[in-house]
């Protein structure tokens, strides 16, 4: 038993460094992939779309095996996939002026404003009916209010009859004043003395004003922006292929093939009759472009072709990137493949293989009772 978990450990060990050699590439999962024979030169050309700031530097595989023939990496084409689009916008802009007059205002603000924020530019015009003006601050200070009333008529010159106070825009104002004039004269005897009097009666109080230090006045500029860029950037990365030739060597020279290959087939026997082989890659959407991350392998058989995406250990969630052994996906080619979701399933048919067979699926989000269903389930 403690040789058999031995030689059970050796093979996963195997196992896991030859996966490790393509983590990097696999990343990304390919918009198409072909293999062709072009002017007698045989081609695998595999199709990437990434974002601005995405490494294309980690498309680039090592060399791998298709079919017999073995395949060197030869050269990347970079296309940039362009945006160009007009849309409105908007600014606020503020100004101080030290009156409220429409004609102060409007000599402070510019008619149209330029405006670029490194990905769109365009002009903007002021919008007239936008502007609103208020008072930045306000002072107050003290001053004299004053008022004059005439008196006709008075028999004397007499300060009582004369009204202490009066009212003028809402303020009582005192008698601060009085200035007499004879107003007519009468003869008593041989000398004229003053027979009526009038008066001039002058009024004062305080007041407090307050005066608005300056005005702030917000106005709108609106108009069309045009924007500019770079949404994506397609990549075409090409392999040159060689078929793998047969040696023909002495058996000396072999004897390394041989021990090796002796061995490699007890670890696969191994495999298959302790450690069903894992054959799909599953991969969740990082949300940046076409970038996925590995979320682990599943067992796809072809007689009851089910993926079980929650029996993962962190299952992921909403869009997901399965890859498929090619041999298996040969062998489903037109058969469904149900991709169980918790309590969800959504099926796929399989199409033409030509390699790792991809596709792309949405599961939607898991329950929010995960823990619960797995205990019943």
């Amino acid at each position: 038993m403690k040789k058999r978990m031995i030689a059970i450990m050796s093979l996963v060990l195997c196992m896991s460094m030859s996966l490790c050699v393509s983590a990097s590439a696999a990343s990304y999962v390919p918009d198409d992939i072909t293999y062709q024979n072009l002017n007698g030169q045989q081609l695998a050309v595999k199709v990437f779309t990434l974002l601005p700031d995405q490494d294309p530097g980690d498309l680039i595989e090592k060399d791998f095996e298709h079919d017999g023939i073995l395949y060197v990496y030869s050269d990347t084409v970079k296309k940039e996939q362009t945006f160009n689009e007009e849309t409105m916008h908007k600014e606020v802009v503020t100004v101080t002026t030290a009156t409220k007059n429409l004609e102060d205002i409007l000599a402070a603000l510019e008619p149209t404003l330029e405006y670029e924020d490194g990905t769109a530019k365009g002009t903007l015009a002021l919008n007239h009916s936008t502007l609103k003006t208020e008072a930045a601050g306000y002072t107050s200070s003290n001053y004299t209010v004053t008022a004059t009333k005439n008196y006709t008529g008075l028999a004397r010159n007499d300060s009582g009859l004369i009204e202490k106070t009066v009212i003028k825009d809402g303020r009582t104002l005192s008698l601060s004043n009085v200035t007499w004039t004879v107003e007519s004269t009468a003869l008593v005897g041989d000398e004229l003395v003053p027979a009526t009097y009038s008066a001039v009666a002058t009024y004062s109080g305080s007041a407090k004003a307050t005066k608005a230090t300056g005005y702030i006045t917000t106005a709108e500029y609106s108009g069309k922006v045009t924007s500019s860029g770079v949404s994506s950037i397609q990549y075409t990365v090409t392999y040159l292929g060689t078929p793998i030739a047969e040696e023909d060597s002495g058996f000396i020279a072999l004897l390394p093939v041989i021990i090796g290959t002796l061995a490699c087939a007890g670890f696969a026997v191994l495999l298959i009759v302790y450690l069903p082989r894992k054959n799909t890659t599953v991969y969740a959407a990082t949300g940046k472009g076409n970038e996925y991350d590995k979320c682990g392998r599943l067992l796809l058989r072809v007689k009851k072709p089910e993926l079980h995406i929650d029996q993962l250990k962190n299952p992921p969630e909403a869009v997901l990137a399965i890859e498929v052994d090619e041999k298996v996906a040969r062998k489903l080619f037109g058969k469904s493949i149900a991709i169980r979701y918790f309590d969800r399933t959504t099926n796929h048919t399989v199409g033409a293989v030509n390699g790792q067979y991809w596709f792309k699926v949405d599961v939607g989000a898991a329950p929010a009772d995960t823990e619960n269903y797995e205990e019943d389930n």
